[in-house]
């Protein structure tokens, strides 16, 4: 069973998350102790997941068969990551422009500022 928020948000109960992401109830447990996964709380104190988080224990359960620790899966899927990864995602948009472009001053413009994100990119990923 689905549940909506407030805001139209579909929400699921551990069981249900577990469930469509082929994990134990206790992983989803561990994950969500772990700050892995985030949760709303209902007034009768339940759990409640966004739809998205099924994604997210993909997520985990890939890294993790890659050999990567919780602690470091944890790190790989902070915010700051998140952040970083929409930048790559800027500059992989900036060099298509970058390469259909006949104007210079652009193409100039352009990778000034795509060398300072990916200098501040590796600073933050050493």
């Amino acid at each position: 069973m689905v549940w909506r928020d407030i805001d139209g948000k579909d929400l699921l109960k551990i069981g249900e998350l577990a469930k469509l992401a082929g994990v134990t109830n206790r992983t989803i447990d561990y994950y969500t102790n772990m700050k892995l996964l985030d949760f709303e709380r209902t007034t009768s104190n339940y759990r409640l997941y966004d739809v998205a988080m099924v994604d997210r224990v993909h997520q985990i359960e890939n890294l993790k068969e890659q050999g990567k620790h919780l602690t470091e899966i944890r790190q790989i899927l902070t915010p700051e990551r998140r952040d970083i990864q929409s930048q790559i995602k800027q500059l992989e948009q900036d060099i298509k422009r970058i390469a259909q472009s006949d104007n210079l001053e652009q193409i100039k413009q352009l990778a000034t500022k795509d060398l300072a994100v990916v200098k501040a990119l590796l600073l933050l990923l050493h």
